[in-house]
């Protein structure tokens, strides 16, 4: 039977999983790697630690599973969006990667975004507007604050697609990532010259563009010798994370959508059309499914809300793993009342994406008293993640597209009470998926499709994507009506006071001089 290695090379860990034909997932192995921050506003990681530790993991499957990796008929990769590395003419690395979390080039979204002829030109090119988020605002910084750098640039290539560089010697791109630089045309799919042209930017340093199912090349001698991968084994176009992990939860037509709780938070909605939103506030992408676009609203600090209350309120025990931490505020969170006797919860620990935009956003509890307890601020922060995807979801939908049901995956949703809390706020129907790995699986979907092995997505997807539960509230939850336009109020209100604590901690984007 055929089988496939799946990559998966994320913002804070790589990981490299074999599966079978028929989705099921044989094994894995992961490895860590830090977010560098040099100076203020800088988030960088070094791409030599993605392709070492891909090295490694293939290495410790090849020796656990060599019957199985013997057998990989194709390789399937995703990965975090926009995070660009810079090669020069012998394609070595010139430096360390910007990653999506990057905030050098502030400055310059502004100036985009504060003359009316610029944004119009962006939006109407790339059916986005800009963002600190996105590639080319980052690569013009490079240009005019790293002249040494630029100089010697021959070609940016996203994340994963440098990982197909390694392993193929092809530079080639997708339409999901292609979205995430600013410089492509979501509706045509196509790079954009009136782009590259306003950003200053040469086209040939950009890669072709492709869809997501094709095969783009094949492994060489020397990443075999390496990888332990067999020489000349295929490998996909692949995707964007989001794109992957929705496809891998059987979002393949229009109304279905992903609801990911990981360490950041999202709601992607598939559609046959661009859903293009002029008050700026969601993004629209392509998808990896051809001829579906997605509606993307992004949350900062989704499942990370809950991290950061066990690392800042829990860290000390020794005695307790996090699996255990979290396992006893399940059982906590479960004897609090809906609503936490008012306790309200902003999750904005980083600033926020979608819909607000504001770097300066931050955390708060609203309402605390004197029955406040622990385990209300526990359920306090499920409830708040919960209203944050709530708005997403309403955003998206006001760009006039009805959505019926919501596949959900992704850590946060191990927690049963997560998932009651998540039913009851969004009042939709939740299902969750038999596969928890859906980047995974959408990976090997893509991958088996391009080799021809699925006659098609939909085939693929009939078979091997099942659901496991369904959360189904049928009727409103009283208490969280109540709260939920309480929660929305609440930044409104804070918004030019988030700004002003900004300002009074000093927090400006450093620049090179």
């Amino acid at each position: 039977m055929n089988g496939f290695l799946s990559v998966d090379l994320g913002t804070t860990s790589l990981k490299v999983a074999l599966l079978t034909e028929t989705g099921r997932i044989v094994g894995s192995e992961s490895c860590e790697y830090p977010i560098l921050s040099p100076k203020p506003g800088y988030a960088e990681q070094d791409p030599e630690c993605w392709w070492t530790g891909f090295v490694t993991a293939c290495r410790s499957l090849k020796n656990r599973y060599p019957t199985e990796f013997g057998q990989i008929a194709g390789i399937g990769i995703c990965g975090q969006m926009h995070t660009q590395v810079y090669l020069d003419k012998d394609d070595r690395i010139l430096g360390p990667a910007i990653t999506w979390m990057d905030q050098r080039s502030n400055d310059i979204v502004e100036t985009i975004n504060g003359d009316a002829d610029s944004k119009n030109l962006v939006f109407e090119e790339t059916k986005n507007f800009a963002t600190t988020t996105y590639m080319a605002p980052q690569a013009k910084w490079v240009k005019e604050n790293q002249p040494d750098v630029w100089r010697k640039t021959t070609r940016i290539l996203v994340a994963k697609d440098y990982i197909k560089f390694k392993l193929t010697g092809q530079m080639v791109t997708d339409y999901s990532e292609a979205s995430g630089t600013l410089l492509f045309d979501v509706e045509k799919r196509r790079w954009s010259d009136e782009m590259f042209n306003y950003f200053g930017l040469p086209g040939p340093l950009f890669p072709r563009v492709g869809p997501s199912d094709e095969i783009i090349g094949q492994v060489t001698r020397e990443a075999s010798e390496l990888s332990g991968i067999k020489e000349g084994t295929p490998v996909a176009n692949g995707s964007a994370d989001g794109a992957a992990c929705g496809l891998g939860a059987g979002v393949i037509d229009s109304g279905q959508v992903a609801l990911v709780i990981g360490t950041a938070g999202g709601i992607g909605v598939c559609s046959d059309r661009p859903l293009v939103d002029p008050q700026n506030r969601t993004a629209c992408w392509c998808h990896c499914v051809r001829d579906r676009w997605t509606a993307v609203g992004m949350m900062q600090t989704a499942g990370a809300s809950l991290h950061w209350f066990k690392n800042a309120f829990d860290k000390g025990d020794a005695s307790l793993s996090s699996r255990d931490i979290f396992e006893q505020y399940n059982r906590m969170a479960q004897e609090i009342p809906d609503g936490c006797d008012g306790l309200i919860f902003l999750p904005y620990l980083n600033g926020e994406r979608t819909p607000y935009w504001d770097s300066s956003a931050r955390g708060l509890f609203f309402g605390i008293n004197l029955a406040s307890e622990k385990a209300h601020f526990i359920k306090a922060v499920m409830e708040g993640v919960s209203f944050a995807l709530r708005h997403n979801l309403e955003t998206i939908e006001s760009l006039g597209i009805e959505v019926d049901q919501i596949r959900a995956v992704g850590g946060g949703l191990k927690s049963p009470v997560w998932l009651s809390i998540l039913g009851k706020v969004l009042r939709k129907p939740i299902v969750t998926m038999s596969v928890p790995d859906s980047a995974s699986l959408g990976n090997v979907i893509l991958c088996g499709k391009a080799l021809g092995i699925y006659p098609s997505l939909e085939d693929a997807v009939e078979r091997m994507v099942t659901s496991d539960q369904e959360m189904n509230y049928t009727t409103d939850s009283e208490i969280y009506e109540r709260q939920y336009p309480i929660f929305l109020e609440l930044y409104q209100q804070l918004k030019e006071t988030f700004r002003r604590s900004a300002s009074a901690r000093g927090e400006i984007v450093v620049q090179d001089e």
